[in-house]
């Protein structure tokens, strides 16, 4: 009894130490694989720098904003980001090309809010309008108006926090009105 007891142990032991050099084996697999599979840059792209822009409102990061960055130079390719809660910007270009081409670039900074409800499909339902506000400042989000740039140079770039003075909250119009 006692020898086919530590059999049974034994064939157990065995059991699961297959399943974890199995287990092991696969996610190292999953991870050599994954590695090679990295989307290839498209044909034309220049070659990008990591750039990291930070925001701040009345001295406090800036957070849940969107960044478009506009190339004072002829160039195709989009880049922005968007703020962390640390007010970071982690910048990429067509949305998931870490970094952005070297050159000079002017800053729009946009944060939107809406507040109200979506119309009801209720015709007995009364909701409230929906408001939509922009909580940053127009001349910061304006193209021609706004006085944030920068200069993004070959290799590690480093730039000071941009701050956009007073929080506001201004009402967008609707187009027409």
């Amino acid at each position: 009894m006692l020898i086919v007891f530590r059999v049974k142990v034994q064939q157990q032991t065995i059991m699961k130490t297959r399943k974890i050099l199995l287990t092991g084996v696969t996610v190292v697999l999953c991870l050599l694989f994954s590695v090679g599979c990295a989307e290839p840059k498209p044909e034309g792209m220049p070659q990008l720098y990591p750039v990291t822009l930070t925001f701040q409102q009345e001295g406090k990061p800036l957070t849940e904003a969107s960044i478009r960055l506009l190339p004072q130079f002829p160039c195709t390719w989009f880049s922005g980001g968007s703020t962390d809660t640390n007010g970071r910007a982690k910048l990429v270009t067509h949305g998931k090309y870490n970094g952005i081409p070297a050159g000079k670039y002017k800053i729009c900074v946009d944060k939107f809010y809406s507040d109200g409800e979506l119309p009801s499909m209720d015709p007995n339902k009364t909701t409230k309008p929906m408001v939509h506000y922009n909580l940053v400042e127009t001349q910061y989000t304006l193209p021609d108006k706004t006085p944030l740039e920068i200069e993004v140079k070959k290799g590690q770039n480093s730039f000071s926090p941009f701050d956009l003075g007073k929080a506001v909250k201004e009402q967008l119009k609707r187009p027409g009105t």
